[in-house]
């Protein structure tokens, strides 16, 4: 049997890795509480600390969401061309456009 790769949640990462970030417990300690090799502890602090940055950073949460609604604009237009194609399908009919 090969072995099997554990999965785990975002917000148990978030919690081992402020763990981590206190330093109130060494690596080995937090590895054994977790049951998390010491390796992927030191990846999701780095992780944390390289993203940190991002929690602060307004512009780019207003941009996602300024895409997110042209998005949802454009495929609302979207639908409404296709309902008025196939009006128009059925006006002419069977004719096709």
């Amino acid at each position: 049997m090969g072995n099997i790769r554990k999965n785990y949640t975002p917000d148990f990462k978030a919690k081992v890795a402020l763990s981590a970030l206190q330093e109130k417990q060494t690596l080995e300690e937090l590895s054994s509480k977790y049951q998390v090799s010491s390796r992927q502890i030191v990846r999701w602090k780095k992780e944390v600390i390289d993203n940190l940055s991002n929690i602060f950073n307004d512009r780019s949460n207003k941009q996602l969401k300024e895409k997110e609604l042209i998005i949802s604009d454009l495929y609302e237009q979207i639908g409404k061309l296709k309902m008025d194609y196939e009006w128009l399908k059925k006006k002419i009919g069977g004719i096709y456009i």
